[in-house]
């Protein structure tokens, strides 16, 4: 994408070559009239030409500085102030420059102009008017087609993430582990049993409670959390160790809905999990992310990895905030770092 493109919303090669020339010839026709002046036509068109070009490239320069600066939809009194300031002067920079040059060059042409400043200065204000809001509204246009493109996107791919999450949970093997570790307990220890009854429910419950929210805080999502990592310890008896080191301070911010759920599965789906060989997950937080990190003991798998859940966070994380989430993998440990969302970007997203 070219600077003109990201900053103006559209390639304007194609505006300026044909609107530039029209433009002139209507200008001069409005400053200098059809009224015989002793100055011959070509020299006036010339000069119009020359006042378009200026303005034009200058209101363009600004529209790019413009829209860098202020680069949402909030028009407030300080933005309606830099516009006004930054027309002003290009419009004084422009006539004291090219009348000075007009002065020194085509002095006959310059008198004529001081003899109907209040023309030139109208045709003039109408100009740089029509330049600003024909940028502003194809630029505008643009964007508002790109932000419902970019949510129709999010929402398709918020739909493949809550059907990933529930398939990944109410599935066959996971229920047939779960049922198989009922089983086992029911004889020995029925009140476990029960209780691993409840927490299934329960995780259950968790997740139709969140799964339509774009962002929850990391206190619900730890909360929610709670449930599957007591199935999953239940489950595996000593060979599977989870470790909680949030602090509390971030807990009011914000994540993706079980994203860290997500994680945790990826981490038992692929790791071994052994009496002699533990899987050690631990979950904190450091320099503005929440880091799922676990030891690295790889099974022998026959069949590949779809990714498909680590890669529906990392495009919500793209579209929502424009940011990436970070896989750091050695010898020893996986890492997967996710953003934490502050309460002003949360608001920003809900609107």
């Amino acid at each position: 994408m070219t600077r003109r493109e990201k900053y103006l919303g559209f390639n304007d090669l194609w505006l300026i070559v044909l609107s530039v020339p029209i433009i002139s010839v209507i200008v001069n026709l409005l400053i200098f009239g059809t009224q015989d002046t002793g100055i011959r036509f070509e020299f006036c068109v010339v000069i119009s030409f020359v006042y378009v070009v200026s303005y034009w490239v200058l209101i363009r320069e600004f529209l790019i500085i413009y829209h860098k600066k202020y680069n949402d939809y909030r028009f407030t009194a300080r933005r309606l102030l830099f516009v006004l300031i930054s027309v002003v002067i290009i419009f004084f920079g422009v006539r004291i420059v090219l009348g000075f040059c007009l002065h020194l060059i085509f002095p006959e042409i310059h008198e004529l102009l001081e003899k109907d400043r209040l023309s030139e200065t109208l045709t003039t204000a109408i100009l740089l008017s029509g330049m600003f809001f024909l940028y502003e509204g194809i630029y505008y246009f643009n964007k508002s087609k790109l932000i419902e493109i970019e949510k129709n996107k999010l929402e398709r791919i918020t739909a493949e993430q809550k059907l990933s999450t529930l398939k990944n949970q109410v599935n066959p093997h996971f229920l047939f582990n779960s049922l198989n570790t009922l089983v086992t307990i029911i004889p020995e220890e029925p009140k476990l049993a029960i209780k691993f009854v409840q927490e299934l429910s329960k995780s259950y419950r968790k997740i139709l409670e969140v799964r339509d929210e774009k962002l929850i805080s990391l206190k619900q999502e730890l909360e929610s959390l709670d449930s599957y990592i007591y199935l999953l310890k239940t489950r595996f008896q000593g060979k599977l160790n989870i470790s909680n080191k949030i602090e509390e301070k971030v807990l009011h911010q914000f994540i993706l809905p079980l994203s860290l759920q997500i994680l945790i599965e990826n981490a038992v789906k692929h790791n071994i999990t052994s009496t002699s060989r533990p899987l050690q997950i631990d979950i904190y937080n450091e320099n503005g992310y929440v880091i799922v990190e676990n030891n690295l003991q790889r099974k022998d798998q026959n069949y590949g990895s779809t990714k498909l859940g680590l890669a529906n966070i990392r495009s919500r994380y793209q579209l929502l905030i424009n940011q990436n989430i970070l896989v750091e993998e050695s010898k020893a440990s996986f890492k997967v770092k996710l953003p934490i969302i502050k309460n002003e970007d949360h608001e920003d997203i809900d609107n």
